[in-house]
C-alpha cells in the first residue's frame, strides 16, 4: 500500500465522520487525523440524588444501573499514513 497525502487521509476522515452520524454519533473533537466521536447522554446525577433521597436509598440501584450502561459512550477515530481509519473504545 502506498501513503496518502494528507488531503486523502482528512478526507477520509471526514466521510468516515458522516457515516457514524446517522448512527447517532456526535463529534466531541476532532483533529487532522483523528476525532472523538460521543453517543447518548450524561445522566443527570443531581435528579438521581434527589430521588435516591426522596426514597431512602432505594433509588440508588437504578442510578448505579444507569451509569453501568447508560449515558455518554466514546469512539476514537484515527487514520494512519495509508488511509485506514481505525474505530477504538475510549
Amino acid at each position: 500500500m502506498s501513503e496518502k497525502s494528507e488531503t486523502q487521509r482528512k478526507s477520509a476522515l471526514a466521510n468516515h465522520i458522516a457515516q457514524e452520524v446517522p448512527k447517532g454519533w456526535r463529534v466531541e473533537s476532532q483533529g487532522d487525523f483523528q476525532a472523538v466521536m460521543v453517543k447518548g447522554k450524561r445522566p443527570n446525577h443531581l435528579l438521581h440524588v434527589i430521588l435516591s433521597v426522596l426514597t431512602a436509598g432505594f433509588w440508588l440501584i437504578v442510578w448505579l444501573c444507569v451509569v453501568v450502561f447508560g449515558g455518554e459512550k466514546r469512539q476514537m477515530l484515527t487514520v494512519d499514513e495509508f488511509g485506514n481509519v481505525t474505530k477504538q473504545g475510549v
